[in-house]
């Protein structure tokens, strides 16, 4: 079962893995992975019906859009789950908008070199590494829906990949029981780490 609508919520899941690759670096390349394969879409092609039940690949750019500007409004000391995207935009000025402000002010986070920071996510208090790490997998995962609604190149960069398939055991049965993930889908034994971290999240790449 696919992805449902409704944005993820990062502080429900197992503990986060150590922390062997650069969660901030990772997120600019799932980003640029993202924003690469809508600006290579036909702006009609996003009408195209994705991997996530009842969403277009609009839907997921609004999705991943809304997440980015939740990220970027935790970082400013406020909470990831009242930011939402200025009505009125097309996927693609929401996508830059988004895009551009959550990459702007997690350079500036950066900068300040306070790594165990705590965010705000509705009623709870977690880590900036917690969030980042749960967007990492978040924006990935919906690269390859949003390619496969447009038709377009849904194969993912091998280290982006092998990043997000160690972290998919914080992805709970209780996460899948709210629609956030969908059940495990079998996969053969000679499986690929793209096709392995897709059957994780519930999806078949065939």
């Amino acid at each position: 079962m696919p992805l449902s609508p409704g944005a993820e919520s990062p502080t429900q899941g197992a503990s986060m893995p150590g922390f062997l690759w650069s969660a901030p670096d990772r997120l600019r390349q799932a980003v640029d992975v993202f924003g690469g394969r809508l600006d290579a879409a036909d702006p009609a092609a996003l009408a195209g019906l994705s991997p996530c039940e009842g969403w277009t690949g609009a839907d997921v750019v609004a999705h991943v859009a809304r997440n980015l500007l939740g990220f970027s409004e935790a970082l400013r000391g406020g909470d990831y789950r009242v930011a939402e995207t200025p009505a009125g935009l097309d996927p693609h000025r929401a996508w830059v908008l988004a895009r551009d402000r959550a990459l702007t002010d997690l350079a500036a986070f950066e900068a300040r070199g306070i790594p165990d920071t705590q965010v705000r996510v509705g009623q709870e208090m977690v880590s900036v590494e917690f969030l980042l790490v749960a967007l990492v997998r978040d924006v990935t995962i919906h690269a390859w829906d949003l390619a496969r609604a447009v038709g377009g190149d849904d194969r993912l960069p091998d280290d982006l990949v092998g990043a997000v398939l160690a972290d998919m055991p914080a992805i709970t049965e209780q996460m899948r029981a709210s629609g956030r993930y969908g059940h495990i889908i079998p996969m053969p034994q000679e499986a690929g780490a793209q096709e392995r971290m897709l059957a994780l999240a519930g999806r078949a790449m065939r």
